[in-house]
């Protein structure tokens, strides 16, 4: 799957050897909350259940 900035605007995807974080950031890139995980879906998920 290939994203291009416009379309993550509002995240910030890093992988690393075993795993994944994904961040949420506002408009000045601040860090609003993060999740972990050892693929992207979980990552992602891992984030959206510290928004709740």
């Amino acid at each position: 799957m290939e994203l291009n900035s416009n379309q993550l605007k509002f995240l910030k995807i890093y992988q690393f050897s075993e795993s994944y974080s994904v961040s949420l950031v506002d408009n000045q890139e601040f860090e609003i909350t993060k999740g972990y995980g050892t693929t992207l879906v979980e990552a992602l998920n891992d984030m959206h259940e510290n928004l709740i």
